[in-house]
């Protein structure tokens, strides 16, 4: 059923659409920021912006029947000028995970109201038993003595920053597990991207 005048949304006037106004009440649903042509979220950055492009297809498409991908277009372009921000700042006291913020003092804040660089896909468990299979897994493919240094590459993944310098090879016969630290890491960080300023 077509919509009629006094269905129409505040941001289109019958013939056209009014990118400000669309955008800022978008930007009020969806709060994000635009940083250097990438947008942030509270999750972190937006790898596929195709998403993006789907909440505003479904947005206009009731009242546009025609040129809706570069209607589309030009609606992010402008929500992205509108986002605009300067670099987010790095946070070197904090990491950000799925259900909210662990402070390196301890704390944990269980909410997701900033807008970040990136955040963790995996929950925060103070209570969480230890991970028995993984230590085993590293006790059965690892010296003892090296297990300390697999844990400290691990810790500087964390750490908003190349400070650490550090790069770890893992040296071994084929078939014996090397490849599953790396999955587990991947499974850790997703497709968490450090998105930093550029070195002077």
């Amino acid at each position: 059923m077509d919509m009629t005048p006094q269905m129409w949304p505040e941001w289109y006037d019958g013939r056209h659409i009014n990118e400000v106004l669309f955008c800022q009440q978008f930007l009020d649903k969806h709060p994000m920021k635009c940083v250097r042509g990438r947008l942030f979220t509270v999750d972190g950055l937006i790898e596929d912006e195709g998403q993006i492009g789907n909440l505003i297809l479904e947005k206009i498409s009731g009242v546009l029947t025609a040129n809706l991908s570069k209607t589309v277009a030009n609606l992010l372009a402008s929500i992205k000028l509108q986002a605009y921000s300067p670099p987010l700042p790095i946070e070197a006291d904090r990491i950000h995970v799925a259900n909210g913020t662990l402070m390196l003092d301890g704390r944990f804040i269980e909410e997701k109201k900033e807008i970040v660089q990136s955040r963790l896909p995996i929950s925060y468990n103070p209570n969480a038993a230890a991970p028995a299979l993984w230590l085993n897994f590293l006790d059965g493919l690892l010296y003892e003595e090296d297990i300390p240094t697999l844990q400290e590459f691990i810790g500087y993944c964390l750490i908003p920053s190349n400070k650490g310098q550090r790069m770890m090879v893992i040296k071994g016969n084929g078939g014996e597990g090397k490849s599953q630290i790396g999955a587990v890491l991947s499974t850790i960080f997703g497709t968490c991207l450090l998105y930093t300023s550029p070195s002077p």
